[in-house]
């Protein structure tokens, strides 16, 4: 069976920063347009889907050795393929996506995020 991107909601991540575990690392994956319509108040690594080779990812995640690392994007698909991608290739053995990305931040925590 192959390995699979852990799904986190955006209530259990939220749960997660309020909490006494090291935040994980945020990863947005979105382009720099939509960064400028609807941005996370948390503080995250920007890696637009768009720019990604296996080179860049890799340097990226060179300084998160031992971290927790949850990628986002609009709905939650670019970022479950970036997850996926970064599997496949050997970059991370773990690694959550966040269901419905920054539009379910916006819906269940953050209603102050713009919704497009």
């Amino acid at each position: 069976m192959g390995n699979y991107p852990k799904s986190i909601n955006a209530s259990v991540l939220n749960d997660w920063f309020d909490s006494e575990r090291e935040d994980p690392v945020l990863i947005d994956v979105r382009e720099h347009s939509e960064l400028e319509i609807a941005c996370f108040s948390k503080e995250f690594l920007h890696v637009p889907v768009s720019k990604v080779t296996s080179e860049y990812v890799k340097e990226i995640f060179n300084g998160l050795k031992d971290r927790e690392i949850v990628v986002t994007c609009h709905a939650g698909i670019r970022s479950y393929n970036f997850c996926q991608w970064c599997l496949d290739n050997n970059i991370v053995s773990e690694i959550w996506n966040l269901e419905e990305g920054i539009d379910g931040w916006s819906r269940y925590i953050d209603p102050s995020i713009p919704r497009y």
